[in-house]
């Protein structure tokens, strides 16, 4: 069966909105864990960074491709602000105070991007 291109380009409008509702799904639960790793960093863990700063590249990259650009820009905030900091070492207070900040922006972007 021949589809015509406004076929295939409604098909390919779903399939970037079926994406886009996972992945704004993902990032809900990817939230709560970064909450968890900030609650530990703060406490002490220096290793708890690294896993933020990868939460919130992915989030980025991927928010980006679809469309969700001011999602996917809270979430280069976070990347950001987790590479301030020397290798190793616990943010200060302030900083961590932003990276609280920068979470709570992503979710309420993520209120406002919900489909």
């Amino acid at each position: 069966m021949n589809e015509s291109r406004e076929d295939k380009a409604a098909a390919a409008r779903a399939r970037m909105a079926e994406l886009a509702e996972k992945f704004i799904d993902r990032t809900r639960g990817e939230l709560a864990t970064m909450r968890e790793h900030l609650a530990k960093l703060a406490a002490g863990d220096a290793s708890m960074l690294g896993e933020i700063h990868q939460l919130a590249h992915r989030m980025a990259g991927t928010g980006a491709t679809l469309g969700l650009v001011p999602l996917s820009e809270c979430a280069a905030q976070i990347e950001y602000l987790a590479e301030i900091p020397a290798p190793g070492a616990v943010p200060n207070a302030a900083a961590l105070a932003q990276l609280s900040d920068a979470l709570d922006a992503l979710e309420k972007q993520l209120r406002s991007a919900a489909l």
